[in-house]
């Protein structure tokens, strides 16, 4: 944004948003050297309720993660959501000057092209869809599924994560329209217009992660407090599709099978709070709090504890830290759109920790020596922390050579240009 003077329309969420922004709801930012405008559009309480708790993290959300029995289908979900994507249209299309290109992010805003190309058809638009994009037998459970499509056929074009979410997304939008468009290589013609779908897997900014700010916590002090041998690290928001209560019954397997290691293996687990006034992160917590309670009460000592489990937010000196002390980090969500933190761990991480990874996650499909596990087999996934601990350290040297250099090279930065230089091609 800094580089383009862009116009960034946002959510104005935030208690001191109102309180900011001028009379035209803006604000430039840096406050100290500012190089591009914020616009803020808020949302009645209303429209929070059921356009944001309700159709995208109610309806959307479990659907694009494949838990259709999730969904919460509402019409009043419904209607907020298309009054939400137009006002948030009508935000665009009211700063909108000839020239300008609209890049859209994210499931909460499908109806949202659409909305722009009937008022000015011309304007180039590009959408990146940053959670899993499902097949077609799951899609298809969406009662609105044929809106939400038509609205982003709209685009120019449309980013994915990975190339299976643009498998997916090619064949649902074959299965609704097969009769109305032309399907080529990764485009989709219909109506005179034509759109492209390509997968940009999300990076990170390496070398803020690889060349840290020093941090006050020593990693090994971690590793003594918690009278760990083997520190194994997960960290994730509270979320239904984190695995976190998989996770910990497989870590409570490999702990029950292999009884060296009480005393000696920890896992500190993260649990970032999230959504935690939707009734089914509620319910997932108790969950959690209760398996996790069982467990310690069942194997620690008076001076080791198998499960360490915190929920709260994190700060990133502090994560670093636990990044930095790990020896394994066990990722393992029944779904994930990419999971950023994986590559976080790789990139901070110093001394050729182990990464198990869910073969779930959208980073599993180009970090292929991670150690992949499917989170729902609680044995497999057990036993891959024995494998990561048995590893020799010529293979895990091995494995960190080839992780970092697909991480160091196809960060946030690749990402972006790429994204970019494949949109300046896109010309129906």
């Amino acid at each position: 944004m800094q580089d383009t003077n862009g116009l960034w329309i946002a959510w104005g969420s935030g208690s001191a948003d109102t309180t900011t922004v001028d009379l035209e709801d803006k604000i430039d930012v840096p406050t100290d050297n500012p190089s591009y405008t914020l616009k803020r559009v808020f949302l009645t309480k209303d429209e929070i309720a059921d356009y944001y708790k309700g159709y995208s993290n109610r309806v959307l959300w479990p659907l694009c993660h494949y838990f259709i029995e999730k969904m919460a289908s509402r019409d009043e979900y419904w209607k907020a959501y298309v009054t939400v994507n137009k006002k948030f249209a009508d935000a665009i299309l009211d700063e909108y000057e000839p020239g300008d290109k609209v890049w859209i992010h994210d499931y909460h805003f499908a109806l949202a092209p659409e909305m722009i190309k009937k008022e000015h058809p011309d304007i180039p638009i590009a959408f990146f869809w940053h959670i899993p994009f499902p097949p077609w037998e799951v899609f298809g459970a969406l009662p609105q599924q044929d809106s939400l499509l038509t609205g982003l056929l709209n685009c120019d074009l449309i980013g994915f994560h990975t190339t299976t979410y643009v498998k997916n997304f090619l064949c649902t939008a074959k299965q609704r329209f097969n009769n109305t468009i032309t399907q080529r290589a990764h485009t989709i013609t219909s109506d005179h217009h034509t759109t492209h779908v390509h997968d940009f897997p999300l990076g990170i900014s390496y070398q803020d992660y690889a060349t840290p700010t020093p941090t006050t916590q020593d990693p090994d002090r971690i590793k003594r407090l918690l009278h760990a041998t083997h520190l194994i690290l997960g960290i994730d928001r509270l979320d239904y599709t984190k695995g976190i209560l998989n996770r910990i019954k497989a870590f409570e397997y490999f702990i029950t099978k292999y009884p060296y290691y009480r005393g000696r293996a920890v896992l500190l687990q993260i649990a970032t709070p999230s959504r935690d006034s939707i009734e089914e992160y509620k319910t997932m917590k108790q969950q959690i709090d209760e398996t996790a309670g069982r467990l310690n009460a069942n194997l620690r000592t008076e001076t080791w504890a198998p499960l360490v489990y915190f929920y709260r937010k994190i700060p990133q000196h502090l994560l670093l830290a636990y990044y930095q002390a790990a020896d394994i980090a066990l990722l393992t969500p029944l779904r994930d759109g990419m999971n950023l933190i994986a590559k976080e761990f790789i990139a901070t991480n110093h001394k050729n920790a182990v990464l198990i990874l869910s073969q779930f996650a959208g980073a599993s499909e180009r970090l292929t020596d991670a150690l992949q596990v499917n989170p729902y087999d609680t044995k497999a996934t057990g036993e891959a922390i024995k494998i990561a601990i048995d590893m020799t350290p010529q293979e895990k040297n091995r494995r960190n050579h080839n992780l970092k250099n697909i991480i160091r090279h196809q960060d946030a930065t690749w990402w972006l240009s790429n994204f970019l230089k494949t949109w300046e091609t896109c010309h129906d």
